[in-house]
C-alpha cells in the first residue's frame, strides 16, 4: 500500500532526530520475550565498547550513556537489562527518574474525653481503658494509621512497582 497525498510533514514532525543510519536501524532497541540476542545486536547490559569497533553505533548514540569512567576511545551502551529500570516514553529521552510515591499525610486530635478524630491516613478506632506502669487506670483513645486511606497505591505491593513483565532488551549495532 502506497501513501499518497500526505497533508502532514513526513519527516521530523515531532522534532525527532533522524540520522543516516536510521534506514539500517542502527541504535534501535529490540525487545525479546526470552534471553536471546540477534546476530546484529548487543544485549543492553551497559557494556563499554571501543569506538573503533562499533563506529556506526557510536555515531548514533555517542557518549550519551557514559558514566565518566570510560577512556576517550570508548563509549557505553545502555544498561536496561541489569538495572531493570522501567522504560518510559517521553520527549526528555535519557532522563532518569527516581522511584517515589505521593506523601502520606494526616492529623489527629484527641480532643476532650468524648471526642477523637483523624483525617488523611489517621482515623479513630474506638476508646477504652488501660493501666499505666504505676497501676492507675486512665482513658485511652485509639488512633489508627492506614496510608491506603489517602491513596489506593499503598498496600497493593511490597515495592514501588508499576505493572510490568520482564523482557530482554538489545540494541542494533550493524
Amino acid at each position: 500500500m502506497e501513501i499518497i497525498n500526505l497533508v502532514t510533514n513526513e519527516v521530523n514532525q515531532n522534532d525527532y532526530h533522524f540520522n543516516k543510519f536510521t534506514q539500517n536501524k542502527i541504535g534501535i532497541l529490540y525487545i525479546a520475550p526470552i534471553n536471546i540476542v540477534p546476530y546484529d545486536c548487543l544485549a543492553c547490559d551497559g557494556y563499554v565498547l571501543k569506538i573503533i569497533d562499533y563506529k556506526k553505533l557510536y555515531s548514533v548514540i555517542g557518549t550519551f550513556f557514559n558514566q565518566g569512567t570510560e577512556e576517550s576511545d570508548e563509549f557505553r551502551i545502555p544498561d536496561y537489562n541489569i538495572s531493570k529500570r522501567f522504560l518510559q516514553p517521553g520527549k526528555d529521552v535519557g532522563t532518569i527518574y527516581n522511584a517515589g510515591l505521593p506523601n502520606i499525610w494526616g492529623e489527629f486530635n484527641l480532643g476532650d474525653s468524648n471526642n477523637v478524630w483523624g483525617s488523611g491516613a489517621f482515623y479513630a478506632t474506638g476508646s477504652g481503658n488501660w493501666r499505666n506502669g504505676g497501676g492507675s487506670s486512665s482513658s485511652e483513645r485509639y488512633i489508627g494509621f492506614n496510608a491506603s486511606r489517602c491513596s489506593g497505591i499503598y498496600g497493593s505491593s511490597s515495592t514501588v512497582q508499576p505493572p510490568s513483565q520482564i523482557v530482554h532488551y538489545c540494541i542494533k549495532y550493524k
